[in-house]
């Protein structure tokens, strides 16, 4: 069976909810030219022209690996489509794609003239939501992807971060840790997409305050391969190079340390000032109104 075959109980609540049960997986020796146009009566799916299939351009995927794509279609030349496509209603005799993009690409690839799908009556919230939860609990997709996936979820309709971790079935914490990536510097935002940087790197990178050192430390780290650990221990010799004589290193230390806690338990940007005699302020740092209103709501729990 191809990897591209999806479970629901991996998918989350979520996605059961908006697709009911025509997500089970169908036998690819079922398909044949005698269901076109017609509905499967144990499967629930159509066949329909390939060129009716029309991609989602708000699909929070936006890499495909061409190896990938390869070794899936000749899957499906072998075995055929082990699980049918997800489409809205057609529009103009255009299906949009709702979920399985890579099958669709890699069907194409494998010469197929009609491919199996399940018609969907959504709205554009549920659309985006089932693309989004598809793709999320995939554990390749790419982190900036997800993070632009939450950001367009929380953008286009108004949501908090608390309401998008209901929708996806994570924590808030984790959905602000991936959104702090999106406030990376361009040219190292691209070095995650292109896998040179990892989620780690980029986690610690972002609790860099200047752009400037955000760039050469991810430089310094693609160039060298440097691990995430080590580019922690960069940042901080950097830093204690640049401490004044009367820093005490070991309340500097931990106060980092503590700082780091806060960051990862929260999930939000925390700025430790502290004077000689012990005294200091913690500012919480946040860029918009919806994230005012979630460090808000955090701290009122």
């Amino acid at each position: 069976m191809s990897k591209e075959t999806v479970k629901t109980s991996a998918l989350g609540k979520g996605m059961s909810a908006l697709l009911g049960n025509s997500s089970a997986p169908l036998n690819a020796l079922n398909v044949d030219n005698s269901s076109i146009g017609k509905t499967n009566e144990s499967n629930g799916f159509i066949m329909v022209p390939i060129g009716a299939v029309k991609a989602n351009k708000e699909q929070p995927r936006k890499i495909f690996k061409d190896k990938e794509i390869a070794e899936l279609s000749a899957s499906i030349k072998e075995n055929g489509i082990i699980q049918p496509l997800v489409v809205a209603a057609p529009e103009n005799g255009k299906y949009l794609l709702i979920s399985g993009e890579r099958r669709l690409r890699a069907s194409r690839l494998a010469g197929l003239d009609m491919v199996p799908v399940v018609i969907k009556k959504v709205t554009k919230k549920d659309h985006m939501a089932m693309a989004i939860i598809e793709n999320v609990q995939r554990s390749d997709l790419n982190c900036v992807e997800e993070a632009l996936a939450y950001f367009q979820l929380m953008n286009e309709f108004s949501l908090t971060q608390e309401e998008v971790a209901k929708k996806i079935g994570k924590d808030r914490s984790t959905i602000a840790n991936f959104l702090r990536i999106l406030k990376l510097p361009r040219e190292v935002v691209k070095m995650v997409q292109k896998d040179e940087l990892s989620f780690g790197h980029a986690k610690v990178l972002v609790a860099v305050k200047n752009d400037e050192s955000i760039k050469r430390f991810a430089l310094e780290t693609v160039q060298n391969k440097l691990s995430v650990r080590e580019l922690e221990k960069l940042i901080k010799s950097k830093k204690t190079l640049k401490a004044t004589p009367k820093s005490n290193k070991f309340f500097d230390e931990k106060m980092d340390m503590l700082k780091q806690k806060l960051e990862k338990k929260t999930g939000y940007h925390f700025d430790v000032k502290t004077k000689n005699n012990g005294s200091g302020t913690i500012t919480i740092k946040f860029n918009n109104e919806g994230e005012l209103n979630d460090v808000y709501e955090y701290l009122m729990k």
